[in-house]
């Protein structure tokens, strides 16, 4: 958010606000004339503040200016634990795939979070099980501690890491889920950076391929055998504030900013919409938004708001 100031004379000059509007000393020191940027702690939906500006001369004689800000409701449905773009369709969708950049994250704002990153098919309105691939990070005593790939049928099992698949932040992967001919179904992640995908098929296995080799298993880590999927009819591309059995969330890492780019679907004729757009909420706070559609239709981003 960024304020306009003038204040012809002063030479000290602060700002207050009511709730508290910005991160740092409420009032703080500003400068007393041209743009000041301030960064919310969160942004709170729906909240009015009241402004006070006071400025000093040399003399010290004090001006006092006040003003009013009402935020609105963001323009996009927002969820407990996803921000990203929901892509609905009428038939069922059979590939999604995205590019992302794995963030450094804040570590010193949030030391102990967690955020994770992915592409899927299906879950969106709770009807369906949700396929999906993508990398969480996790903040530890202030330290992005790891980087795991992982993929996932919810439900019935639990998020699955990729054990030989060593992700770090600055990799850029793409992720991808696909059905195959024979009616099975393969979540793939490419670290781009290193040339390893962690992969996974049902009705067979998951584990580690070399990009330069694909097709031949670097580690072969466990079967899935029994596993099948019934498909979906929703795209997603999200990050999410993971949740845990006992229903409680993850404090929430602040990831700063991640772009989503090379989208692709096995829609036909299709882009992002403005529509399809979901924030990150929690208590009445926005702590994740997304962009509009960038010019392509096929990208966006997600800024860590909280």
């Amino acid at each position: 958010m960024k304020f306009v100031i003038s204040a012809s004379g002063a030479t000290r000059c602060s700002l207050s606000s009511k709730p508290r509007f910005f991160a740092g000393p409420n009032p703080q020191r500003v400068r007393c004339r041209g743009k000041q940027t301030f960064t919310l702690p969160a942004v709170a939906v729906g909240l009015h503040w009241s402004f006070k500006f006071t400025a000093r001369n040399a003399a010290g004689q004090v001006s006092v200016a006040t003003g009013k800000l009402a935020l609105q409701k963001p323009p996009f449905a927002v969820s407990r634990n996803w921000s990203g773009y929901i892509v609905p369709s009428s038939s069922p969708v059979t590939a999604v795939s995205g590019t992302f950049t794995v963030p450094k994250l804040n570590c010193k704002h949030t030391k102990d979070a967690g955020e994770s990153i992915w592409v899927g098919i299906g879950g969106a309105a709770g009807t369906e099980p949700l396929l999906q691939t993508g990398v969480r990070s996790d903040c530890f005593g202030g330290v992005q501690d790891n980087n795991p790939g992982w993929w996932e049928e919810f439900p019935p099992l639990p998020e699955t890491d990729f054990a030989t698949l060593s992700i770090s932040a600055g990799d850029s992967v793409q992720a991808t889920v696909s059905q195959n001919l024979d009616g099975s179904w393969t979540t793939r992640l490419d670290d781009l950076t290193k040339g390893v995908s962690g992969v996974m098929t049902t009705g067979s296995f998951y584990g580690t391929m070399l990009d330069s080799n694909f097709g031949v298993w670097l580690h072969q880590e466990g079967s899935t055998a029994t596993l099948s999927y019934a498909g979906g009819t929703t795209a997603e591309w999200i990050i999410e504030d993971f949740g845990f059995s006992d229903g409680s969330f993850a404090p929430f890492a602040d990831f700063g900013k991640v772009a989503f780019t090379g989208l692709t679907t096995s829609l036909q004729s299709w882009a992002l919409t403005k529509a399809e757009q979901v924030g990150l909420g929690a208590n009445g706070l926005l702590l994740a938004e997304p962009s509009g559609p960038d010019a392509s239709g096929r990208g966006f981003s997600v800024t860590f708001d909280g």
